[in-house]
């Protein structure tokens, strides 16, 4: 019996404790949404958390440690909203135009995501994508991997030419974690149009 309440004990204060990882990680959102990365403070967090700022870190060991959980959760959600918007069954030119129009739009305005480009925490957040746990933890990446092998299969292409084409996708992936506008102009709208015409001439 002793050992029934323990165990309902511990459970209830993991639970506590959690709950209160998730109201720091609520109050971290709204604070880098209204102020940016660099403007904010540990001390705002924890105070919007109602909690004392030495209690922080025994959720978070710094500000950079929770600002990758608060861009990792918000990028999934707008990820998601992409990969529930697009037709992803229809022309696979359009369906690239689709996908780097809605990319643009949901996440120039979401100053969460817009950090990508902030050299203050870009590294960090390069470095997590980058990654082989950020890859396989990425729900989008992982999308995006099976849904184009599905077209490939439907299509008729052999498993070797399959590896083939991902490996150009993987060159993609990397060029997006490693070069920036700042290495690159118009980085971004290049990669579009290299994508666009790759597709063009794998699928027509």
């Amino acid at each position: 019996m002793n050992e029934y309440k323990n165990k309902f004990i511990q459970k209830k204060k993991g639970g506590k404790k959690l709950d209160k990882k998730q109201s720091l990680k609520q109050a971290a959102y709204n604070v880098f949404s209204n102020k940016g990365y660099k403007a904010t403070a540990i001390s705002e967090v924890a105070k919007q958390a109602g909690m004392a700022v030495g209690s922080f870190y025994n959720y978070y060991e710094s500000k950079e440690e929770i600002f990758l959980d608060v861009y990792i959760e918000e990028n999934n959600r707008i990820r998601q909203v992409i990969m529930n918007d697009i037709d992803w069954q229809g022309d696979v030119v359009e369906l690239i135009g689709q996908l780097f129009g809605q990319s643009r739009s949901l996440i120039s305005s979401n100053k969460i995501l817009a950090e990508w480009y902030n050299p203050a925490i870009s590294n960090e957040l390069h470095s997590y994508y980058s990654s082989e746990e950020g890859k396989a933890s990425n729900p989008f990446h992982q999308f995006l991997i099976e849904t184009f092998t599905k077209r490939m299969m439907m299509e008729g292409y052999s498993q070797e030419k399959i590896q083939e084409v991902l490996e150009v996708y993987h060159l993609f992936y990397y060029i997006d974690m490693n070069i920036t506008e700042k290495d690159v102009p118009n980085v971004n709208q290049t990669i579009e149009t290299l994508a666009t015409y790759f597709v063009k001439g794998l699928f027509k």
